[in-house]
């Protein structure tokens, strides 16, 4: 046995690590460079899920009931393969909602409301607790196990282990992820340090594993040999030994595939503590390799001990005591630290969400309600710590009042069933338009008054808190409401009907509750907001002309004092800065009412980081940012908005109030095309600013300023039409879905007259480097894809000496005129048919005296001899959707390289293109 002074410094001494390296991560973050933005320390972070009950009770479970832990992986497993829409939904809405934690998320979603987001925080809370008990228990009795000699008497440290446990994990949880109040509720650190944990425990459970099958037997084979010989045969089908075993196997299918979600802490971990959803497809198979990995000595653990005279009762143990029995005290010494990880790395994620949960949705709506508690409001983060120490407290009560009467799985499952509550009101809130507030609530104080009566009031019975005959003769005496024999059926077990019952109840007075109950304007808004997280929506144009006659000071100074109530001074004016940042404002004195609104949105936003949804909506909506004028302002706004775009009479009243959609409008998930089209306006403004300083291309240079001003309004309003003709459009209305395709052409070709634009009037940014010729075309050539029945031939000169060129621009050059090539020989084909006509485009080099030609030529269509002449001229074309800038911009280029082009053709006769580069001797 070890010295429990030893192992307990071990311990000290790993949890420092941890916390070095979650430093480490916190500092380089800062920097900018956050080693945990990456996926493979997401994925192997989502392996939280598998706690000291994958550790050590996945071995009792196969002990004690054969095959019945596999459906405990399978069902996160099965999962994993919807997360690319499920998960990516997830994480998406809660980068433009700031989620903080589930509860949030719920609340956020059911038009921000209090009571839905309390509810949410009670289910978490008490259906946490269980969860982090069994954690404590697994500590606790294994350590107890490395640490005692039998005939010695117990040490201090032995008789007082569990508020030593306690003060050690409250310490480690506040320094590791409760330092500061992170307005975004991201722990880069934290997450770090339970990536290693889950690396630690894979390893330690890999190494007992390995030694349990290779050494104490003779491999895989070697022990289901001696089990089929030496046990009974039920013990491999144990799982099927009462008679709705299908049943037990969907239940814990059920849940488990529930509890990846919707855990408190597997949702922090996959949802809020996600960086970029990019990091997704990589989870989708590592982390079900990792559970594979978990698992594979979990079966030949479990019968070694029972094989080695142990019995099924203690396989809970049996990861650390087969080791240390056969005198192995370093692996047991390794196994006991990964188990201790798997079990801190729960008790940590989980006390610091749920501690969210507590602070934001308990504690400040009761500031809010009772104004003696409003200086808690600066003393949040002290109030945070406090709520760590409550929660990790409760689940030790847990543990030492009711943790005795059960084995680690039965606790676990008890809160697998609770998280399992929260899923109606998350999958239909994503999924399902009509879901408001009213089924939310009564769908999860349906589904949790279920599982507190018959999952946890059982536990209470049999820990002695309440008298036994309640199982037998259930409430009041009726025995149809025993709570492990609700309303009378008998047939299953006590799980399944908690599954069962809270399903129909809760999924069922969730959708009554929202087909009897009418939405309001916001939370319709909201709805739309959240199902449709995966289509790119429109935001509101900036470019609104509207008079400026807001004093920005006045509203940052309302921004201050409410950031203030929450932070000190100078964290409240970094973070109102922070605002004016992201709405572009810094440099105004005074803001138009659009750009107050979005200022809004950024405040509420950021504030939501830290004290939720709910309470960022409310304090917002109680201070004074908005006056009567200006809201009146904002509705006029959004109405002239829906009267341009000649929306139904349904959907303006639906819409009208401004003042109450305004987050879902300037919200930046605004569509690709908008954000490109904003970022090319940009770009031309800048670009004609240089052109009129060198006075070069004046016309053009004034037809640029017209197209940026010009296009920025239509093309906005085109992209806001389609979006809504989008989510009304039927199937079967052609003529809407036609209307659809030349809304999408017309953008497109106004898109791509703005990306010639911009090339043509951008300022010479060629950087000519010396090369040779040859070898780069020909790596140009080979990239460029040929349509089906074109012919490319190529005419290389050997030995051409190097010449000073931009491989970038003069790229741009040939894919042009390739690109033209292609349109002409495909017209040609197109106007004569497939008969002897061959399209054929022939790329050439050659020296002539001092430069060198690149030649392009084609046996397309051609043109007249006085459209050649003009091909080369800006805004000149013979292509119906040309845009006549395409040879202008080659022929720019070409200037830059201080080379020449020239082109030659004739009608159904072909083009010839040539490009000369002096050679610099």
């Amino acid at each position: 046995m070890l010295d429990s002074f030893s192992v307990l410094i071990v311990f000290c001494l790993y949890m420092g690590v941890l916390f070095l390296t979650a430093l480490w991560v916190e500092q380089r973050s800062e920097e900018g460079k956050s080693p945990v933005d990456n996926s493979l320390v997401y994925s192997l972070s989502l392996a939280v899920y598998c706690t000291a009950w994958t550790y050590y009770g996945s071995v009792g479970k196969a002990a004690t009931s054969g095959l019945l832990f596999l459906p405990i992986y399978l069902g996160p497993t099965i999962a994993i393969t919807l997360w690319w829409i499920v998960l990516r939904k997830l994480v998406r809405i809660k980068t433009i909602h700031h989620i903080t934690s589930i509860a949030d998320f719920i609340s956020a979603r059911y038009d921000k409301s209090l009571a839905v987001g309390a509810l949410a925080t009670l289910i978490a809370l008490i259906g946490t607790m269980p969860y982090i008990a069994l954690q404590f228990k697994a500590i606790l009795t294994t350590f107890a196990i490395i640490t005692s000699e039998k005939g010695a008497p117990p040490s201090w440290i032995s008789l007082h282990l569990g508020p030593v446990v306690v003060g050690l994990m409250v310490v480690f949880t506040l320094v590791l992820g409760v330092r500061r109040l992170d307005p975004t509720e991201r722990h880069p650190g934290l997450i770090m340090a339970v990536a290693v944990e889950c690396l630690v425990k894979l390893v330690a459970f890999l190494a007992a594993g390995v030694f349990v099958t290779y050494f104490m037997f003779d491999g895989f084979a070697d022990i289901l040999r001696q089990v089929s010989s030496n046990l009974p045969a039920q013990i491999m089908t144990m799982w099927k030994e009462d008679q709705v075993w299908s049943v037990t196997w969907m239940t814990y299918l059920v849940l488990s595939m529930s509890a990846i979600m919707f855990l408190p802490r597997q949702f922090h971990v996959s949802v809020v503590e996600n960086f970029n959803e990019k990091h997704i497809p990589t989870a989708l198979w590592l982390f079900p390799a990792y559970m594979l990995l978990i698992n594979i000595f979990v079966f030949p653990i479990a019968m070694g001990g029972i094989l080695k005279g142990y019995s099924p009762l203690e396989a809970d143990t049996f990861v650390l005591g087969l080791p240390l029995h056969a005198g192995q005290q370093w692996l047991s010494l390794l196994v006991f630290i990964g188990g201790a990880s798997a079990a801190t790395g729960m008790i940590m994620i989980s006390s610091i969400t749920v501690s969210t949960m507590i602070t934001n949705h308990f504690l400040l709506p009761l500031m809010g309600w009772i104004p003696g508690l409003a200086f808690l409001r600066r003393r949040l983060l002290h109030c945070r710590w406090a709520a760590v120490a409550l929660v990790i407290l409760i689940g030790y009560w847990f543990e030492r009042e009711v943790g005795e009467s059960y084995m680690l799985v039965n606790i676990g499952m008890i809160s697998f069933a609770a998280a399992f509550q929260f899923a109606p009101a998350i999958l239909g809130g994503i999924f399902w338009r009509r879901g408001n507030k009213a089924g939310a609530l009564m769908g999860l104080s349906a589904g949790f008054a279920i599982w507190f009566y018959t999952s946890l009031l059982p536990a209470f019975v049999r820990s002695g808190w309440i008298a036994y005959n309640f199982l037998d003769e259930g409430l009041w005496g009726l025995t149809f409401l025993r709570p492990e024999q609700l309303f009378g059926v008998l047939a299953i077990g006590s799980l399944s009907q908690t599954v069962f019952w809270s399903l129909i109840f809760n999924t069922g007075l969730y959708v009554l509750g929202s087909l009897l109950f009418k939405q309001s304007a916001s939370e319709e808004n909201l709805a739309e907001d959240f199902v449709g997280a995966l289509t790119t929506g429109p935001a509101l144009s900036r470019s609104l002309h509207r008079e400026s006659y807001i004093d920005l000071a006045v509203k940052a100074k309302i921004i201050l004092e409410l950031f203030g109530q929450f932070f000190a001074e100078e964290e409240a004016r970094s973070m109102t800065q922070k605002c004016l940042r992201e709405a572009r404002l810094e440099a105004k004195d005074r803001i138009s009412i659009v750009e107050l609104a979005q200022l809004h949105s950024e405040v509420e936003r950021l504030l939501a980081g830290s004290v939720g949804a709910a309470t960022a909506h409310r304090m917002l909506a109680q201070s004074d940012l908005f006056t009567e004028h200006e809201a009146r302002d904002l509705s006029e706004v959004y109405a002239e908005i829906l009267a341009g775009l000649k929306v139904t009479p349904d959907d303006l009243k639906r819409r009208i109030d401004y003042h109450q959609e305004r987050e879902a409008l300037l919200a930046q998930h605004a569509s690709e095309l908008e954000v490109k089209v904003r970022e090319r306006t940009r770009d031309l403004e800048v670009a004609q600013e240089e052109l009129i300083k060198r006075e070069r291309l004046s016309v053009l240079g004034q037809l640029t300023a017209v197209v940026s001003h010009e296009l920025r309004n239509p093309l906005g309003v085109i992209s806001f039409s389609a979006y809504y003709l989008t989510r009304n459009v039927k199937e079967q209305d052609e003529k809407v879905r036609k209307h659809l395709n030349r809304i999408g052409e017309q953008v497109g070709h106004c898109d791509l007259i703005i990306d010639e634009l911009l090339e043509y009037t951008r300022g010479p940014q060629s950087s000519l480097v010396r090369g040779e010729i040859n070898h780069w075309l020909e790596r140009v050539l080979d990239q460029i894809t040929i349509p089906q029945g074109i012919s490319v031939k190529r005419k290389l000169a050997a030995e051409l000496p190097p010449v000073k060129f931009d491989g970038e621009t003069l790229r741009r050059v040939v894919i042009n005129l390739i690109e033209n090539a292609f349109q002409a020989v495909q017209a040609r084909s197109a106007k004569e048919g497939s008969g002897s006509y061959r399209p054929l485009i022939r790329v050439s080099t050659s020296m002539e005296g001092s430069a060198i030609h690149i030649g392009l030529e084609d046996n397309g269509i051609g043109m007249a001899p006085e459209h050649a002449s003009r091909a080369f001229e800006p805004l000149f074309t013979t292509r119906p959707r040309g845009t006549g800038l395409g040879l202008a911009v080659v022929k720019k280029i070409v200037n830059e390289h201080r080379g020449q082009v020239s082109l030659s053709s004739r009608p159904n006769h072909g083009t010839t293109v040539t490009v000369s580069l002096k050679v610099e001797r």
